[in-house]
């Protein structure tokens, strides 16, 4: 039996043997390196683009509402601006009556100059106060403005982060570059849109520096020092023109690559991506700019080099997707006994976009055998989840049809199908129809909502799992409300095609334009509402019989108008949908009529303003109220303030408690006051 040689020992015959092996070993250490930078990108980069994106989201949601508060507030200056003039201009045509009339009686000239000094106060004092508020309400708006661009440059970075990691484990060669392409292009002008706002901010830090330097008061010391100050900020400056011209590039650039280059691009894209997780630089613009300087790094390099990465390119490990979806088979069941229809819908869309990923990687010929072998498994899984969810509809669909069967209101058809009503689509003239087609558990529930708001409709099949639903053109304004609060979709009006393409960001979604633009300018109360508030809100006009208009926008938010007259019933609406308790007024006819300098207000918590509104009704002292948790107060004119607040007999006792004459009483423990806790 031969020994074997634990040496070394290499002969003319051996290096290409060697060679091969060395080779092999190299190829299954990248891998292995590859797959755990995969499992760290996504494992740690993910969770964290996803909270970022919540955090500038929900600024934008803030500032967007801020938006509106000011838009209301210079809507309401404008309306008193209208009211005053209207008031001068009644003053002067009565002083012109005066004097044509009965000007020379004695007394009348008094009344004359009475109104021509209201009529100059309110010309040069109060409508210019009105108009200075405006003006600084557009002032404050165009803050929020640039603000609110800014942090939507952030939150366009972060998704385009996200779905760059995410392109990486698309199986499909095809479908995995397009993502990425895609992803990479948002990126760039992502970056370049974050590095211009910086650069702007230096430039306004630049022309504060000249304005002082400039100034005749600033002395020479000083503008020493600011000489610096601009050197370097000019520097700063120069350093972002530099890298913006480096990192710009047209928005087909990634469209117009080969195949070989798009994937090495992504390989050098996520080696550098693993690279930053493990030394702990993950702040988002390093990232985004790390990741943008990765991929065009392709361009410098030959042809053999980009070959060899693209081949270098290994689809993330079918093990970690495994991880993901693990979690998903688990809450399905729940889903389905539980989960509301906008539950059910986005997990049918998920495991169909998990499905087309993973038919991908079974048909892969370049994947390992037993990874295509794991892969067709989970298809079935997956496969069968989906299932039980289209049952899930199908079942929901049957019910409500075999409800409508025994009511002798539909029909089954030969073909399989049914129709809803077909008498009522024979008489309704051709002209006058209007038709809206959906999916069959989308019409199930909007025709539930329209036999509720009892409008007349007919319905019927179109192929396979489609439904149109016909009514009155009269008849649409109601099915487009009842289409939004159900299925989140609006009717294809010609006023919402006539409304497509207008604003700078792209087509706009209109709900009811018609009524938008019957109410006046002044008449408007319009709102910003997260696009899931908006629905519930909807919800509630329509129960109440409240007209509303609604412009849903491209960041997932809706611009929600109804008149000024229902302005309140909207804002106790909106309190209840968001979990908040309506503001209660008491009197607050008596607050505006009272003169800001004659107000006396007294700011205290809820319970404690009601209790002092009771004494003071009681005692007949005139007041106004305002209800609202710990931001409750109570209002009186400041001649009744120390009856309403202050008793002779409490004020004795203070007295008497400051000056040491009052009866000492037993200690007791302090009670807890509500400010207790606060510096």
């Amino acid at each position: 039996m031969p020994v074997k040689d634990n040496d070394d020992k290499r002969t003319a015959d051996q290096p290409a043997v060697d060679a091969e092996e060395l080779r092999r070993k190299q190829a299954q250490s990248r891998e292995q390196q590859q797959d755990e930078t995969s499992v760290q990108k996504s494992g740690k980069l993910l969770p964290l683009l996803n909270a970022k994106a919540e955090h500038h989201q929900s600024r934008i949601d803030s500032l967007d509402e801020k938006i509106a508060n000011q838009t209301d507030k210079i809507d309401r200056n404008k309306a008193k601006i209208e009211a005053l003039s209207a008031k001068a201009d009644k003053l002067e045509d009565t002083n012109r009556m005066l004097k044509a009339t009965i000007g020379n009686l004695p007394g009348i000239g008094a009344v004359i100059a009475l109104n021509e000094k209201r009529i100059q106060a309110i010309r040069e004092e109060k409508i210019p106060e009105r108009q200075q508020k405006i003006d600084q309400g557009w002032k404050k708006i165009d803050k929020f403005t640039v603000k609110r661009d800014r942090i939507e440059h952030k939150l366009n970075r972060v998704i385009a982060l996200n779905d760059t990691i995410k392109s990486f484990s698309i199986g499909f060669n095809k479908e995995r570059r397009e993502a990425f392409a895609n992803a990479m292009t948002r990126l760039n002008g992502a970056t370049v849109d974050c590095l211009s706002d910086k650069k702007a901010t230096l430039e306004a830090k630049k022309q504060k520096i000249l304005d002082t330097y400039n100034d005749p008061a600033t002395s020479v010391v000083d503008k020493y020092n600011l000489s610096e100050q601009l050197k370097d900020v000019n520097e700063r400056i120069s350093a972002l023109d530099d890298k913006i011209m480096k990192l710009a590039c047209p928005e087909t650039h990634y469209e117009e690559q080969v195949n070989d280059q798009l994937d090495a691009s992504m390989k050098l894209t996520g080696d550098k991506l693993g690279e930053m997780v493990q030394k702990g630089n993950i702040d988002m613009p390093t990232l985004a700019e790390s990741a943008v300087q990765a991929a065009q790094k392709v361009e410098t390099l030959d042809r053999s080099k980009v070959a060899e990465l693209a081949d270098q390119l290994n689809i993330q490990p079918l093990a970690n997707v495994e991880m993901q979806l693990e979690d998903d088979y688990n809450i399905i069941d729940g889903i389905i006994n539980n989960g509301s229809k906008e539950d059910i819908d986005k997990a049918k869309a998920e495991l169909a976009e998990g499905i087309k990923s993973m038919e991908s990687l079974a048909e892969n010929p370049f994947v390992p055998q037993k990874m295509r072998d794991n892969a067709v498994e989970e298809l079935a899984k997956m496969k069968s989840q989906l299932e039980l969810l289209n049952m899930h509809d199908e079942v929901e669909v049957d019910s409500w049809l075999s409800d409508m069967l025994d009511k002798g209101d539909a029909v089954l058809t030969d073909d399989g199908g049914f129709k809803v009503n077909p008498d009522y689509y024979k008489e309704l003239p051709r002209n006058d129809r209007h038709v809206e087609t959906m999916t069959e558990i989308q019409a199930v529930e909007v025709m539930s909502a329209l036999m509720s708001a009892g409008v007349q409709f007919s319905a019927a099949t179109k192929g396979e799992d489609k439904v149109g639903i016909t009514v009155s053109k009269t008849d649409v304004p109601t099915l487009n409300d009842v289409m939004y609060a159900s299925i989140g979709k609006i009717a294809h009006t010609e006023a919402a095609k006539e409304n497509g393409g207008k604003g700078e960001k792209g087509k706009y979604e209109t709900i009811n334009p018609e009524y938008y633009a019957s109410l006046g300018k002044e008449d408007k109360h319009t709102r910003v509402e997260p696009i899931g508030t908006a629905r519930k809100i909807v919800a509630e006009l329509q129960k109440q019989n409240i007209p509303y208009s609604a412009v849903v926008r491209k960041n997932d938010t809706v611009a929600v108008t109804v008149s000024k007259a229902n302005a309140q019933a909207y804002k106790q609406i909106e309190s209840a949908v968001k979990g908040e308790r309506a503001v209660e007024y008491v009197n607050p006819d008596f607050f505006k009529s009272l003169p800001k300098q004659e107000r006396f207000t007294q700011r205290i918590d809820e319970g404690q303003a009601r209790k002092k509104s009771a004494e003071l009704t009681a005692k007949g002292v005139e007041h106004s109220a305002v209800f609202g948790g710990e931001k409750s107060a109570v209002t009186v004119a400041k001649k009744d303030s120390k009856k309403a607040f202050f008793s002779r007999g409490k004020m004795q006792r203070d007295a008497q408690r400051i000056s040491g004459r009052g009866q000492q009483k037993p200690q007791q423990t302090p009670k807890k006051r509500n400010d207790q806790g606060l510096e």
